[in-house]
Formats: C-alpha cells, sequence, structure tokens
C-alpha cells in the first residue's frame, strides 16, 4: 500500500431492532406440527402440544421472547399471547436428578415464577438446517451435563411437547422454525 492510500476499514455492520414475536413456532419434521395450548386453556398447568396451525392464528399457537433479565443474560421466557401470559414451563419444579439417565419431561404453561427460572428459562442453538433451532432448557444447561430440548411425544396431531435429551443424529424432530405474525391494522 503506497503512503498516499488510505487505511479503509468496514463499516460495521448495524442491526435493526431485535424481533420478539410473535411467532408460530413450527417443528421441521413430519407434518410441521406448531407448539399449542391445550384446548386454548386459559388455566395454569395446561400441556403444550404440537397441533396443526390454526386458521386464522390464534393466540394458543402465538408465542414472544421475553428477556430473562440481567441475571440470565441469553434466556429468554417464552410466554404465550393468550390473556394469561404465562409461560413454558418444563415439568413443575421436579428436579432432575444428575445420575440418572435422561428421560423426556413434559411441558405445560404456569405463571413467571422468579424463584425456578431453570424450569422457565429457554435459549436458541443453531442446528445444522438453516434458519432452524433447538430450543434448549436452562434447567440440565452446564457443560457437565446433557443439554435438554423442546421435542413433541410423536409425530401424531395433539402430541404432548416435551423437552428431551438433544439430539444431533435425529435433530429434525427437534427443530423448529419462526413463523413471523404480521400486525393487525
Amino acid at each position: 500500500m503506497s503512503t498516499l492510500q488510505k487505511d479503509v476499514s468496514p463499516a460495521t455492520p448495524t442491526m435493526g431492532p431485535l424481533d420478539l414475536g410473535p411467532y408460530v413456532i413450527r417443528r421441521l419434521a413430519g407434518s410441521h406440527l406448531v407448539l399449542d395450548v391445550f384446548q386454548n386453556n386459559a388455566a395454569s398447568g395446561t400441556k403444550i402440544i404440537g397441533y396443526p396451525r390454526n386458521s386464522p392464528d390464534t393466540g394458543n399457537q402465538q408465542w414472544t421472547f421475553v428477556a430473562a433479565g440481567a441475571e440470565n443474560p441469553g434466556w429468554w421466557y417464552l410466554q404465550t399471547k393468550m390473556s394469561t401470559g404465562f409461560v413454558v414451563t418444563l415439568e413443575p419444579y421436579t428436579p432432575i436428578e444428575p445420575n440418572l439417565p435422561l428421560e423426556p419431561r413434559p411441558l405445560f404453561m404456569m405463571p413467571k415464577d422468579p424463584l425456578q427460572p431453570d424450569f422457565q428459562l429457554w435459549c436458541l442453538q443453531s442446528t445444522e438446517k438453516l434458519g432452524y433451532w433447538y430450543i434448549q432448557s436452562k434447567s440440565h444447561s452446564s457443560n457437565s451435563q446433557t443439554p435438554m430440548v423442546i421435542q413433541l411425544s410423536s409425530d401424531q396431531s395433539a402430541a404432548p411437547a416435551m423437552a428431551g435429551p438433544i439430539s444431533f443424529i435425529e435433530f429434525e424432530k427437534q427443530a423448529w422454525g419462526f413463523v413471523p405474525l404480521l400486525p393487525l391494522g
């Protein structure tokens, strides 16, 4: 480079505002079932299932990401757009025993509980399929433990949603895409 040429650094990339939803969360494998609050039930403890996407879209299939705050950076509540404001919760308050084999555990809708964040916080981990993600639970998320990720118990409509050990071989069954919903108006 000549002394007359100036060193030009590339422009700093900018990012628009983070879009936190609402989304319909659609499974990659099989019939592309979406996460659904069972029967649009507003009761605490209602199970989450995989179900065909409703038309028109309904709140029990719409989800937003809510930041967990400074104590848990990079972790999010997965909140329903139903009027309850409940969040996806790993089988309420049942500890995972570190010395037992990991078994899939059911997911329910519960009010936010700041005393139990490991059972209610989630992060996204990339899969090998562009645009699809593992949704990983904060519970069992240390480097010495197998991560637990959202999956369905089967490929059938109304199959319960569970958190089970991550699989890199059959990742399609645990991979989720996020379909943004257009604002009304």
